[in-house]
């Protein structure tokens, strides 16, 4: 009987060359593009536009309304040079384009996983220790985790 003597090849070098590969690496490409986005815009979040993919070597911004369409074209090269400075030198331009229907699709991508585990009294506890030893934002999302917490046994 024959054996196999073949070695299975790695299952990273499969799909590294697979389609699949691809559009993860252009999600990524495009989520970063949006954070230095909103760091150019100095915004938190992108409600009214977001990159939306990048097409023949440049970058599609999408806006939600003409009003913002305009702001964006007058920040244009601000927007360009960030992008190749931080991200992708290549990149040919941008172009910017209103939404048909005025809505943005959000790209999200679930980062947590809802959690089945149940936070002891004593790690509670130490949380609001902790968070009386911190301040400004730390302090009070420690606060909300460890109040979360005694929520969740109720």
């Amino acid at each position: 009987m024959a054996r196999y003597t073949h070695k299975p090849l790695d299952i990273s070098k499969v799909l590294s060359h697979s389609s699949l590969a691809s559009q993860q690496q252009q999600v990524g490409l495009v989520q970063q593009l949006n954070k230095v986005l909103a760091e150019v815009l100095q915004l938190e979040q992108l409600s009214f536009c977001q990159v939306s993919c990048i097409r023949d070597g440049r970058a599609v911004i999408l806006c939600a309304s003409a009003p913002w369409l305009t702001q964006l074209k007058m920040q244009r090269d601000a927007i360009l040079d960030n992008f190749r400075r931080k991200i992708l030198p290549d990149l040919a331009g941008i172009e910017i384009e209103a939404s048909p229907n005025g809505q943005i699709n959000k790209l999200n991508v679930p980062v947590a996983v809802k959690n089945s585990h149940q936070l002891s009294d004593t790690a509670a506890a130490t949380l609001r220790a902790v968070a009386q030893g911190s301040d400004g934002a730390l302090k009070q999302a420690l606060l909300r985790l460890a109040e979360n917490a005694g929520r969740k046994k109720g």
